[in-house]
């Protein structure tokens, strides 16, 4: 069995392998899933989903961070979630994605405070950043729930996003106690870490 890198009541996160290729196909044949994540209601090309699972693998190997594959305790594939870079800004971003049979069982909300709390417990990243498009609801109440405060809105790829973010537990001290190098939550916009949750 793979090592579990993060276990919530009902789900852990593993290391995809190289193996793995065929259920991110399953996962991202989906054009619903999709949707939520570029806009677009299309499947995923499969040497692009190859090319994503190399980073997968390579990812966490050397940064000891980055996508996990999600399962249920009794191993059945629920999804993917984790932390990538977000090129523009130089920022971590955290995504997860969940297949629509999973959806509605409150597997997001469950995962999003859990993965936070892992990223700030095992890195040095003062903040993240979570993506989540302005009529997914769903995503931004997901966000809210697990301490994201909304940023700013802002154009990725040619689509409107709007941008959440949390901060570390250190940092969030100095906000909160007025320090003047960081006056407001909002002055904080680049620079350090990403968040992105998906339905």
């Amino acid at each position: 069995m793979l090592e579990t890198v993060l276990a919530t009541r009902s789900l852990r996160a593993v290391a995809f392998t190289p193996d793995d290729l065929p259920a991110l196909i399953a996962l991202h044949g989906d054009p619903e899933v999709n949707r939520h994540l570029d806009g677009e209601a299309a499947a995923w090309d499969p040497v692009r989903l190859a090319g994503r699972l190399v980073d997968y693998v390579t990812g966490v190997a050397l940064q000891g961070f980055g996508m996990w594959k999600i399962l249920t305790r009794d191993g059945d594939l629920v999804g993917r979630a984790g932390f990538e870079p977000f090129d523009d800004t130089s920022e971590i971003a955290m995504e997860i994605v969940l297949a629509r049979g999973h959806w509605g069982r409150g597997f997001g909300r469950e995962l999003a405070p859990a993965l936070v709390r892992w990223f700030f417990d095992n890195t040095s990243y003062t903040h993240l950043i979570s993506f989540a498009r302005p009529e997914h609801l769903t995503a931004q109440r997901v966000l809210q729930a697990a301490g994201m405060d909304f940023r700013e809105r802002r154009s990725v790829r040619g689509r409107p996003q709007d941008v959440f973010q949390a901060l570390s537990p250190a940092l969030d001290r100095l906000v909160a106690n007025g320090s003047p190098h960081y006056p407001c939550r909002l002055r904080l916009s680049s620079g350090a870490s990403a968040l992105s949750v998906r339905p």
